[in-house]
């Protein structure tokens, strides 16, 4: 599948997203790298990471987009059973512990999530 950066940084509406509920996918471009990130929603502000488990590098969602636990308290590793701060990515529990995720700089305006940094690309797949 090929690939092609997007132009305008723009990664999703915001109704996409519920406090504690589905995320949004999507990759970015870093070093020549792409990698897999996610957005969320978490006590109405936006948070986003690399989707990549602090212990193995392994993505976090059980399914696309299903990132927090039952409770919709703590984003939760698929994999291990780690979990991770929302607002801070700081794993609080699990293998990891005291690690934390990378955060990927997001804004919102005008009813969408932004991607907030030069160092970022957003990449179409």
């Amino acid at each position: 599948m090929t690939t092609e950066k997007c132009s305008d940084k723009i990664i999703c509406e915001s109704s996409v997203l519920e406090s504690g509920g589905l995320g949004h996918s999507f990759f970015v471009e870093i070093d020549d790298q792409q990698l897999p990130a996610f957005v969320v929603r978490f006590q109405g502000e936006v948070y986003a990471y690399l989707n990549q488990c602090a212990h193995l590098f392994l993505e976090l969602d059980w399914e696309n987009g299903e990132f927090f636990d039952l409770s919709g308290d703590y984003i939760m590793c698929a994999n291990h059973g780690a979990l991770f701060e929302p607002a801070s990515g700081e794993c609080v529990s699990g293998p990891c512990y005291g690690a934390s995720l990378r955060r990927v700089p997001v804004t919102e305006v005008d009813n969408a999530i932004m991607l907030d940094n030069e160092h970022f690309n957003l990449v179409k797949q």
